[in-house]
């Protein structure tokens, strides 16, 4: 778990994918159940090889392509050298407590990756307007959490943009089970983006990865009341509201 507000941070537990966001009967395959479908397979070796950061990122790309979403090719710049990446958005929303919930408070994750086989991702969970609640770059096998500092970080939604068409995974995915299992799901159009620098080391030597602020692809996925969506979303919010008075910084200049 991390923490910084603009930086703090805590990781919202990343949950399974079998089916979701509705019903599936078996639809026809896609271009996005493919990849997703191949993810899945990189994220169930990640996590028989021990894995588990790569494991539990993969979750955020695999289930926006198991909903049908069709990722941006973007340029995102990583140590001042311009890129092309695939990059897409979730927000997760719980529900209200009650016979009649209605959504409530959200999350939104940012990724972006690169290479068919994800040889490299970044991650960033937002809850807006300024707080990132977690973070991570995985280079393969290995992954960095050590944040430097942030110059920039945006989420919001734009407009709605259609239903999900939920694709049923050919492998047991434990990792996004409780977030879309019994969840409704709709596409929509977001804006996102970050400048995050990490501390460098051997094994990552990239530190700097910056998405100018733009149009992105998303699904807002409604957890289910049942797997207490809406509780643990509160929870991260109280716990980061705890740290402000003590690790609250200003977006530091680069």
């Amino acid at each position: 778990m991390h923490g910084r507000h603009v930086g703090t941070v805590t990781a919202l537990a990343a949950g399974t994918l079998l089916s979701a966001c509705g019903n599936s009967s078996g639809p026809k395959s896609t271009a996005s159940s493919l990849a997703a479908a191949h993810l899945d397979s990189l994220a169930i070796a990640a996590s028989a090889a021990g894995n588990l950061d790569r494991y539990r990122l993969l979750t955020y790309p695999i289930a926006f392509l198991a909903e049908n979403g069709t990722p941006a090719s973007v340029s995102l710049s990583v140590d001042a050298t311009s890129q092309t990446y695939q990059a897409a958005m979730v927000e997760l929303v719980g529900q209200t407590a009650g016979p009649t919930p209605v959504p409530s408070d959200s999350i939104f994750v940012e990724f972006a990756w690169t290479g068919a086989n994800v040889d490299q991702l970044v991650y960033a969970q937002v809850l807006v307007p300024d707080t990132i609640a977690d973070f991570a770059v995985i280079t393969d096998t290995a992954s960095n959490v050590s944040l430097d500092s942030i110059n920039a970080l945006t989420a919001a939604l734009v407009s709605a943009n259609g239903k999900c068409r939920t694709f049923k995974l050919p492998l047991d995915n434990a990792a996004a089970d409780d977030l879309l299992t019994g969840s409704t799901c709709t596409m929509w159009n977001m804006t996102g983006g970050f400048a995050l620098y990490f501390t460098p080391d051997s094994a990552l030597p990239n530190s700097a990865f910056v998405l100018t602020n733009q149009q992105l692809p998303g699904v807002r996925i409604i957890l289910a009341q049942s797997n207490g969506g809406q509780d643990r979303i509160r929870e991260l919010r109280a716990q980061l509201g705890v740290g402000l008075g003590a690790r609250r910084t200003t977006l530091l200049s680069r």
